[in-house]
């Protein structure tokens, strides 16, 4: 087993400000994405500024995610969560809420929707896999179930929000892992306009998003501590998101033939 005591919420105090792991990460993630989609708009030709679609991120992040886990508290009979960014948050709801938010821009833009979550759905996975770290470095609570000590990479966390001294799954490694590996597969593999003189239809990018994070969330969830729902025909919470995920994102593949392709030439998009 290992010990991570250097795991902490405040990694830097100075003047009485407080400086959180959780919430320098999710900066880190917001930034990523933003650099990410500012070349794809430049290399599209559209007229667009990154920035500010981040800048309609954000609200609908913070709505999505607390929303998401007020509802599960609500309904569980657990604690409220905190507010604010210094703890952790509901990737699911904040993923729903900040491309909900962020379409809005889009769409002034004269972008359609689908074309819109087509550019956001592979940064959705880069900005999880960083943010991630941040519930690892603050030591939130979202650790996984016991693991055995002799298990080469259990850890444990002394020192962390919800201090745990026995061995657990790292879960949000985990999760960083897998959510970036999608995210280098949807950028590099479902490449706009597509490599080699190909054409990529519209929405199949945020067809395989969906699926894909879906698989990834079903694999991930056995090693999660969230309790399963009669309601939910026992699944957790989380599983049965999954699972819409993947219902939506089958259902997307299909309509996907009917749909329009995305331009070959960048400036054939300027007009689209």
């Amino acid at each position: 087993m290992i010990v991570i005591t250097w795991v902490q919420p405040v990694i830097y105090t100075a003047f009485g400000i407080k400086v959180y792991s959780y919430g320098v990460c999710v900066a880190a993630a917001l930034g990523s994405c933003t650099l990410a989609m500012s070349r794809d708009l430049d290399r599209l030709g559209i007229n667009a500024e990154a920035v500010l679609f981040m800048m309609c991120f954000i609200p609908g992040f913070w709505f999505g995610s607390k929303a998401q886990m007020v509802i599960s508290a609500f309904f569980s009979g657990e604690p409220m969560p905190s507010l604010g960014l210094e703890t952790g948050h509901s990737f699911m709801g904040s993923a729903i809420g900040g491309v909900t938010t962020s379409a809005l821009y889009g769409i002034w833009c004269g972008l359609s929707p689908a074309r819109l979550v087509d550019l956001i759905a592979p940064l959705v996975p880069l900005g999880h896999g960083i943010g991630k770290w941040g519930c690892f470095l603050s030591g939130d609570g979202c650790y996984g179930k016991k693991a055995s000590p002799d298990l080469p990479w259990a850890m444990s966390f002394p020192n962390g929000m919800v201090p745990v001294r026995e061995a657990v799954h790292p879960t949000p490694l985990y999760e960083s892992i897998l959510s970036l590996t999608l995210f280098a597969y949807l950028h590099f593999c479902l490449y706009i306009p597509a490599p080699g003189g190909r054409s990529l239809k519209v929405g199949r990018r945020t067809a395989v998003t969906l699926v894909l994070y879906g698989i990834e969330r079903m694999l991930i969830e056995p090693y999660r501590r969230h309790p399963a729902s009669e309601a939910l025909m026992g699944l957790t919470e989380y599983q049965f998101l999954a699972v819409v995920f993947v219902f939506v994102g089958l259902l997307l593949t299909v309509c996907i033939p009917r749909s329009s392709q995305w331009p070959l030439d960048p400036e054939k998009q300027k007009a689209a």
